[in-house]
Parts: C-alpha cells; structure tokens; sequence
C-alpha cells in the first residue's frame, strides 16, 4: 500500500516529432524517380488526468523525469511514421499544477506565485473533478517529407523537414482533498472513531495525539444520498506556523463545504478548544474562518453530570451544537441526518484561483518576435521563428533557401536589415545560426 504524498515535483518531456523523410521512388519519365518521402509522427502528449480511485501522490515519487513517445520517423512511398503514444500521469481529484520556473522568466503579476530559491510557481491547472485532464506538455509535431515540397517549378526537393522537440517544463503537484465534510478539532478528541463509525473508512486509532499522521476519507451512505468526510489531523495551537503537522494539513480544510468541529466532553475548557482551532483557521486563511460549522461535543459516555450541564450552557455563535458518543454510537445517527440536510443549504466557496491556459507553440501569431542586436551577431526571439529554427537542415542548400523564404514572409528579414544586418553577418534563431542574406 502506498504511503500518503500531498506534493511532489518532477520534470515533464514530451515526444520529440519524427524527421521527414527524403526518399524517390523510382518511375520512368519522372526525375529521380519523383520525390516520395513521408512526414515524421508527431510526438506524444503529457496529460496529467484527475482519478477518483486516487488518494495520494505517492507513486509520483519514485520518478524525477515523465517521458512521452517520440514520433517514427517518415518512410518511403509517402509513409507518415507512427506518432508516438501519450503519456497520461494520473493524479487524485483535488490536484493543483504549478509550472516552476527560473526568476528570469518573470510572468504575468496577477499569476498566483510562491518564491522557492531561484524559482517562481504558477498555478496553471486544478483538477477539482474526477476525470478532469490537462495537456501539461504537448508532443512536438512531426517533420514534412520531401513529397511535400515538390511543386512544377520545383521537382526534386532534396530536403525533408527535422522533427521539432516537444515541450518541456518543471511541474508542482499539490494535492488538496476534496470532500464535503472536514472533521477538525483538537488532537485525541475522537475524529477517527467518528469516521470509522460512520463511514467506510478504517483509520489508524490509539489513545494518544497525533494517531492521525495523515487525512483520512471516508463515504457516508445512508438511504437517499451520500457524502464524502474527511479526517484532517494536526490541528493545535500554534498549527498555522507549522506546529504539530501544522500547515501540511490546514490546506486540505480548503475544499471541505461544512465542517464538523469536534470537542471533548471531558476537556478543562471546551470553548477555549473551540477558539484556538478557529484562530488558527484564520490566521491561515480568512474563508476558513467563515466556513459553516456544526459543533459537536464527543466523549458524553465518560463525561460527568457536572460536565455535561456546563457543556449545554456553551454558545458558539450561531452554530448548532451535537452531544454524542462515537464509542457507543449514542446520538451519532442524529449528527449524521443533519449532516446530510445540512450540506444541500451550503454555498461552497474556495480561495478564489485563476486557471491559466499552457499556449502551445501553434497558439502564437507569426508577428510576435523580436530582433536583439548582441556582440558579433544578432539573435532573433519569438517561438514561431525558434520553432521553424528548430525544424530546419541549416546545413542542407535547399532546405536553408525554403528556411530564408518562410523568414521573409514572417518579416524577420526585414527587421534584421532594419536593426542593421548586412550580408554575411551571424544571426542566430534557437539554437541555430546561418548568415544573414538578403532575397
């Protein structure tokens, strides 16, 4: 059984395209044979995919890198090579994507981010539904063959285009579980025994604190519907800066709709209990702190008459208050029913999280680049022009004068007179340079 994972990191690579072929067939009366060379596959995509049968990151951890398929390369007879098979990484609902980048490559501001060393997290997806999916990097597409360019004028094109790379990019995934109902309160006060009894779920339970080291789900069946409790542990004073296990758990009380705040009977000060859990909801984030709660005091088979008629006089705000007994079950049917009236009248709210689309290279317009005038040479930025870069033989003829062609029509040979290059003068595009000409 895998061991409980809330986050973990690696890097995502896609498929890298197949080359295009450069092939004739061989046919009387026609040059060379006539051009027949395929195009490359197109490389696999990453898609990371919500399962509701997942409860951890656990088994992410084994791996730093996730790969996809390469495209096949092109074939003759103007076979196109196979693409290659996405990789699709599952994850458990309630999933957040960050993509973690260099502090270099800056970012929109109103991106959410959190600083780790030299790199920045953007929030780029969150898996909130079972089945939900994310194209988290796209495979690179496939090289034309030859066959491709042949035109009248133009019949024997000796030259094919190279498969371009797929994407690539660090990723964060933060699992914050989502259920119905949180059971929240101070440690040992008996929120395992409550969800043993009422749910499916099969807790670790002991007489000490911190039994719990990790959220506990369970689902609650009863006749006309269902709900999903989870047990989230390491709530005590002091937990919002990190103490008991403190912020690791805070964030999963984030996607619960009501929460059941459990108390014990026996406890010197109940109300205080009550207080120092809601502090530290708050101090954590504000929207936890409004969150609808039904009080429930635990533990009334062991509490004195004493205990029990002090703990009946006790307001907590406009919340209802519960007096059951997990151990023997006293009461607890009750608390379940209102429970379940209870969440059909509840507005959920969560922190509000923009979700922001991955462009892919095909998303951008041809005009988006720029020409930068550096020492011995000038480099052109812009990922359409990076992309042709990458895709083109610089040093096969004529795969370089379709490559000048496509350059003049983007406009980026202009630009670069206009910065000031002239004949023979180094441009670089990627990780390509070639000389500077004019057509």
């Amino acid at each position: 059984m895998s061991s409980f994972a809330d986050e973990v990191s690696f890097e995502i690579i896609a498929g890298r395209g197949g080359d295009g072929a450069v092939s004739f067939r061989r046919e009387k009366f026609v040059a060379r044979g006539g051009p027949d060379g395929g195009d490359g596959g197109d490389g696999g995509d990453i898609i990371i995919r919500a399962d509701h049968n997942l409860n951890t990151l656990a088994d992410l951890t084994r791996k730093k890198t996730y790969k996809a398929q390469n495209g096949e390369g092109g074939k003759k007879k103007k076979s196109a090579g196979k693409a290659g098979k996405d990789l699709i990484i599952k994850v458990p609902v309630g999933t957040q994507i960050f993509e973690r980048v260099s502090r270099r490559a800056g970012g929109s501001p109103a991106r959410r981010e959190k600083v780790k060393g030299e790199k920045k997290e953007f929030l780029i997806a969150d898996l909130d539904e079972s089945g939900d999916e994310f194209l988290a990097a796209k495979g690179g597409e496939g090289g034309m063959g030859n066959a491709r360019f042949a035109r009248a004028s133009f019949q024997t094109p000796r030259f094919a285009e190279l498969g371009e790379p797929g994407e690539e990019r660090e990723v964060v995934l933060k699992l914050k579980i989502v259920a119905d109902v949180g059971l929240i309160g101070m440690p040992s006060v008996g929120k395992s025994t409550l969800l043993s009894v009422i749910s499916n779920a099969r807790p670790k339970i002991a007489d000490y604190h911190f039994t719990t080291l990790i959220p506990n789900l369970g689902i609650v069946r009863l006749k006309d519907t269902s709900f999903i409790v989870a047990d989230v542990p390491g709530l005590i004073e002091g937990a919002s800066q990190g103490k008991g296990l403190g912020i690791r758990f805070l964030k999963h009380v984030e996607r619960t709709k009501l929460l059941v705040h459990i108390l014990d009977a026996t406890s010197e000060n109940p109300k205080k209990d009550f207080q120092k859990i809601n502090s530290e909801m708050k101090k954590y984030d504000k929207m936890l702190g409004q969150k609808p709660q039904l009080v429930v005091f635990n533990k009334i088979d062991v509490a004195t008459e004493e205990q029990l008629k002090k703990i009946k006089k006790i307001k907590f705000r406009n919340f209802p208050a519960f007096y059951i007994s997990a151990a023997t079950h006293k009461n607890v049917q009750n608390l379940v029913n209102n429970i379940a009236s209870t969440l059909p009248k509840v507005e959920h709210k969560t922190k509000a999280d923009e979700i922001f689309k991955i462009f892919t290279l095909r998303d951008l317009p041809y005009v988006r680049f720029e020409v930068v005038k550096k020492r011995g040479y000038f480099e052109v930025k812009g990922p359409r022009q990076e992309r042709l870069a990458t895709k083109t033989d610089v040093n096969n003829p004529q795969a370089l004068a379709r490559f000048y062609k496509v350059l003049k029509r983007m406009g980026v040979l202009g630009a670069l007179k206009k910065a000031g290059a002239k004949e023979g003068d180094k441009v670089r595009i990627g990780s390509k340079e070639f000389e500077f000409e004019e057509i």
